[in-house]
């Protein structure tokens, strides 16, 4: 009789065993998409059998099991940095490639050679007063577009930091998220599959934004550095990084633009650290790829400010050396253009009250020529002398070369993306490989204890009706 309810017992037993891995199956395929999780399994062992010692036997539940690979996740977060990283530069500057003329026929290429027919159509006919008001109105028409140009290219460096400051506060959201959810973990009974799968899933989310270094602890939790060198999280403790821009002007920065500038929480400059991540990418782009464009008077000048300031130098020179009217008395000439300050690209224009019969046509030589100036002036469109270049290049070459540098980094950031996308993918998938739920698995092994339920219940059955039978003897024996 006590064997039978041994029995009954470890039948009872394996029931509860079995009724738990169900639930873990069921909880694994509810979850199979959401973000993070990662397969769960029940974990059982034999238990001892030895009727002499009561000990008969059965199976019992020695807890869940994750399937989390930490190799996989730090792959995901690694690829994640840098798939963050190239899709930030691609999309800001493919909006930066926009912007320049492809065909040379408009913006500040077609400018230029409007500018270059209008002083040989000057040159042609120094005192055609129509001739004159070419120069002018072409003149106009390349300090506009060399504005135009500068503008937006500022324009799309407003709109990288506005992103840059949306993803530091995300990021410092995420990283809040950690903390919070350190904190429920530890005191959490158990390893919380669902609380895992938000910690993970709030990491995957942060590597996409900056570098980071994760450390789990055997509690749980993570310790997430920014950098590896530089603590987000710490147990529940969150430290806060902040966006700083230093302008143009300061010790710190002789540059034509704002430089972001990012701090730790104790104030110290972790700016270097952050080379990765869509917060690494837009920092590049404010900090390299736009000071490059906009440029500086020099030496050596570079970008559109040295374009600016190089052209008006050049064109300027020639016009204050020749005259208006050999007289007597002689006229001097005056400046066409004006470009001055810390950004001459945006202050380029035509000089306030200019007209066309201020222009100077004659070169006083000696001998005097009276299209010396217009038709040195044309010549800029192919300089053969120091006179009209800039680093060795015509002005129309070297806005070329800033026009070449946007489309070749453009397409290498365009390359980039394509290829970190694939390497994230792969990642991604690998991880789900060895990690992630598969229905047709859950399937089988829900189909097994289903059927070892029923069996158990059987069992269970058959001890109840051969007890109730031996009870029945029993009785009539007596």
């Amino acid at each position: 009789m006590a064997s039978l309810l041994n029995s009954l017992q470890t039948a009872g037993s394996s029931l509860d065993v079995l009724e738990q891995a169900i639930g873990v199956v069921q909880n694994n395929v509810t979850n199979a998409t959401t973000p993070g999780y990662v397969t769960q399994t029940l974990q059982t062992a034999a238990r001892s059998f030895d009727p002499s010692g009561n000990l008969w036997g059965g199976v019992e539940a020695t807890g869940v099991q994750s399937a989390r690979d930490v190799y996989a996740e730090q792959s995901v977060w690694s690829a994640n940095e840098q798939s963050g990283f190239s899709s930030q530069q691609s999309a800001s500057l493919n909006q930066l490639q926009q912007i320049f003329s492809v065909s040379g026929q408009s913006g500040v290429p077609g400018a230029l050679s409007t500018l270059y027919s209008a002083f040989s159509a000057w040159s042609a006919n120094p005192s055609d007063a129509t001739a004159q008001q070419g120069v002018i109105t072409a003149a106009q028409g390349l300090s506009s577009a060399v504005n135009q140009t500068y503008t937006q290219a500022q324009q799309i460096n407003t709109d990288s930091q506005q992103q840059l400051t949306s993803s530091v506060n995300q990021l410092n959201q995420y990283t809040s998220q950690i903390a919070t959810l350190n904190g429920e973990i530890r005191t959490s009974p158990g390893s919380d599959a669902g609380l895992q799968a938000q910690l993970y899933n709030t990491i995957e989310q942060v590597s996409n934004l900056a570098p980071v270094t994760v450390n789990m602890q055997s509690d749980g939790t993570a310790t997430v550095l920014l950098g590896g060198q530089s603590p987000l999280v710490e147990g529940t403790t969150q430290n806060n990084v902040s966006l700083n821009y230093i302008q143009p002007g300061t010790a710190n920065n002789t540059g034509p633009s704002p430089l972001a500038q990012l701090l730790s929480s104790s104030g110290q400059d972790i700016t270097s650290l952050v080379n990765k991540g869509t917060i690494g990418g837009a920092v590049n782009f404010t900090n390299t790829t736009i000071p490059s464009v906009l440029g500086t008077t020099g030496p050596p000048p570079s970008g559109l400010n040295g374009l600016a300031a190089g052209i008006a130098s050049g064109v300027n020179n020639l016009l204050t050396s020749g005259q208006v009217t050999a007289g007597p008395p002689a006229v001097a000439g005056v400046p066409l253009f004006t470009a001055t300050g810390s950004a001459p690209a945006l202050s380029f224009a035509v000089a306030p009250n200019m007209t066309g019969s201020q222009l100077a046509a004659i070169s006083p030589g000696p001998p005097a020529v009276a299209n010396g100036i217009a038709t040195a002036l044309a010549g800029l469109a192919n300089p053969t002398s120091a006179t009209g270049l800039l680093n060795g290049f015509s002005y129309t070459d070297f806005y070329g070369n800033i026009e070449t540098g946007v489309g070749q980094n453009a397409s290498t950031a365009s390359s980039d993306d394509a290829t970190n996308t694939n390497v994230l993918n792969q990642a991604q998938s690998l991880r789900a490989q060895v990690s992630g739920v598969s229905l047709n698995d859950q399937a089988t092994q829900l189909l097994q204890f289903q059927e070892a339920y029923q069996a158990s219940a059987q069992m269970i059955t058959t001890i109840n009706t051969m007890t109730q039978s031996l009870l029945q003897v029993m009785q009539q024996a007596g």
